[in-house]
């Protein structure tokens, strides 16, 4: 259960900042009986929003902790302790996960060409997003910089501030540009809402990043329209053969085209999923994520 506080500065040490977004501020933090770390995400400071805005911020924090609780039991995402105020902002206060951010890690390596390392790092999202799916939640920010490889290889999803239960009701675009699927545009498509299938389209844009170095449909910023296309001639042939018919279903339009599920996805790897006595890259990224599955069996 998340500890209520009313001021969290009494039993943490709210250190430096170590990340922002739309959703609020990351703060690193030092639990002051334990000595352990924490990271504290903070609403954003008031500026010219309404106070009827302001508070609404606040309460989409306390609802992202409450999300994060329900998904307290499924492996890679970080658990959630106590929310409360600091200093007259609302905040949670979470695990903090030590590893390198999957934006970093890939960006000098890119393309990544060893599809055991590819394999690695999207079994391992599928796993986690299949328990997030499990619980009728949608993560609905899939993208690198919400992706994070501790050192021994294991990877973790975080941020769960725009996440959402399927088939709710939303009124405006939910995720991130060039990694939302075109029903995250439309606020509440056909009434119907989202379905783990969104999270699908975002997990396919970000395989398609890591093997041909673009996002899909040109990371188009507007709702994909026909005249999109999937990705220029040079870089669909660029996708390796092993992946490709994966890789295009991910990223569908139409939703309905995709993988079904998480599992169907990993399913379609297994056969890349690295095993004890796997060749390994010559080049492994480091932290690699190829070492997780060489010490752990796949749960789906």
């Amino acid at each position: 259960m998340i500890e209520e506080l009313m001021d969290i500065e009494t039993r943490y040490n709210v250190q430096g900042e170590i990340g922002r977004g739309g959703q609020g501020l990351l703060f690193v933090a030092i639990e002051r009986a334990s000595g352990r770390r924490m990271a504290v995400k903070v609403q954003p400071p008031w500026h010219s929003e309404s106070h009827a805005r302001f508070m609404s911020l606040g309460r989409e924090l306390f609802e992202e902790g409450d999300r994060n609780e329900e998904l307290s039991a499924v492996p890679g995402i970080p658990d959630v302790f106590a929310r409360g105020l600091y200093r007259g902002r609302r905040c949670i206060v979470m695990e903090y996960v030590d590893g390198v951010p999957l934006a970093g890690l890939v960006e000098s390596v890119r393309p990544v060409k060893d599809l055991g390392t590819v394999a690695a790092l999207i079994g391992q999202l599928c796993e986690i997003l299949h328990g997030v799916h499990a619980l009728n939640l949608v993560h609905c920010d899939v993208k690198p910089e919400n992706v994070i490889v501790e050192h021994d290889g294991r990877v973790r999803l975080i941020d769960m501030g725009l996440g959402i239960a399927m088939g709710t009701e939303f009124h405006f675009s939910r995720g991130t540009p060039g990694f939302m699927a075109p029903e995250q545009y439309d606020g509440n498509p056909k009434g119907k809402g989202l379905t783990g299938q969104a999270d699908i389209f975002g997990l396919g844009v970000m395989l398609l990043e890591m093997t041909v170095m673009r996002v899909p449909y040109g990371g188009t910023e507007e709702r994909l329209l026909e005249e999109h296309a999937v990705l220029p001639a040079d870089r669909l042939a660029q996708i390796p053969s092993r992946i490709r018919p994966l890789a295009l279903s991910m990223v569908e339009r139409d939703k309905d085209l995709r993988p079904p599920t998480m599992k169907a996805v990993f399913d379609a790897l297994r056969p890349l999923i690295p095993v004890p006595g796997s060749r390994r890259s010559a080049k492994p990224l480091r932290p690699d994520p190829v070492q997780y599955y060489l010490a752990n069996a796949p749960t789906l």
